[in-house]
């Protein structure tokens, strides 16, 4: 991604919250995303292209988009957790300000991840069952399903990871709050 395209955006790669490990990762799947935004285009391209001109396409297209589609959707998650992105309502929470906003951050986040740990572990599973299996999609190529469950685990783990980054830098900052010298939070 173009640095001009994320600040535009509101996207700080720069300055991510938390261990700089954990925003090198997340950088990273960020950029691999884009890739397979890329890569998919050229696949997609090049199918049609096959169709109309060889009659014939790349073999198994409709996998590996499918595929390609889990690896572009599920890795930026943790990023766009670290950058706060997700959709909120916030008809109640614009008019609290200060400790009380901390607060319902907090609160949000941790619904978030009582939500995401059974989903994680559940994905972890699959992901496990496919490996022991060997399963595979029936075509021409009998592609293994590990790759796109691998990446859709490491979307949620690296999500679940940045969440449970956010509670621990949110209760730190509504431990310090000082209302005399601090701004909104959030702002």
């Amino acid at each position: 991604m173009g640095t001009e395209v994320e600040q535009k955006a509101g996207l700080d790669r720069a300055n991510l919250p938390g261990p700089r490990f954990l925003s090198s990762i997340e950088k990273f799947g960020l950029d691999v995303s884009a890739l397979a935004i890329v890569i998919l285009a050229l696949m997609v391209t090049a199918s049609i292209a096959g169709r109309l001109f060889f009659g014939t396409s790349v073999p198994d297209d409709i996998v590996i988009a499918g595929e390609l589609m889990v690896a572009l959707v599920a890795l930026p998650w943790a990023i766009v957790t670290a950058d706060r992105g997700h959709i909120a309502v916030e008809v109640f929470t614009t008019r609290v300000t200060g400790r009380g906003n901390i607060f319902l951050s907090i609160l949000s986040t941790i619904a978030a991840l009582v939500m995401l740990v059974p989903l994680t572990l559940a994905v972890g599973r699959a992901l496990m069952i496919s490996i022991d299996f060997g399963s595979y999609f029936d075509g021409e190529l009998y592609l293994p399903q590990w790759p796109g469950r691998l990446m859709f685990f490491l979307g949620y783990a690296l999500m679940l990871v940045r969440f449970a980054v956010l509670v621990k830098d949110d209760s730190w900052q509504l431990f310090k709050y000082d209302s005399t010298n601090s701004k909104t939070y959030n702002e």
